[in-house]
């Protein structure tokens, strides 16, 4: 049985869109709202050494406890989105200002597609490219 077609553009414009909704809601501190509107329920954080962060409102404290340390000017670069039959990915790259260094690195995203058509985070891992300033 083969997958049903997915329309790319539909699909890379609502990752987009969602990768500025979380740009939006993580420059406003507003881990609650970014939580909310990018993850889906029972959504996994893989972020550098650290366990699995599991469920909306443990991943909500976990950016809740990052925005409070005086992160800035967060930017997502998601280069390439592919999507199959209700699910979907991107790999971008991402930038952050914490006491005036620059952090960068790389991300992969895996997205369900929901009742509404639109999508939602279901593992979001990322990682430092590891330069001397991170």
């Amino acid at each position: 049985m083969s997958a049903p077609t997915v329309n790319m553009q539909d699909a890379t414009q609502a990752v987009r869109a969602l990768e500025a909704e979380f740009e939006r809601y993580a420059n406003a501190v507003d881990a609650a709202m970014l939580a909310d509107a990018f993850y889906a329920e029972g959504a996994q954080v893989l972020a550098p050494n650290a366990p699995p962060i599991v469920g909306k409102a443990a991943i909500r404290d976990f950016w809740s406890a990052f925005l409070a340390a005086g992160v800035t000017d967060i930017r997502l670069n998601t280069g390439e989105v592919t999507a199959v039959g209700d699910i979907a990915y991107g790999v971008g790259a991402y930038g952050y200002t914490t006491n005036g260094v620059r952090h960068e690195g790389k991300y992969v995203v895996v997205y369900h597609k929901q009742p509404d058509g639109g999508y939602k985070a279901m593992v979001d891992a990322f990682s430092s490219n590891g330069s001397s300033h991170d």
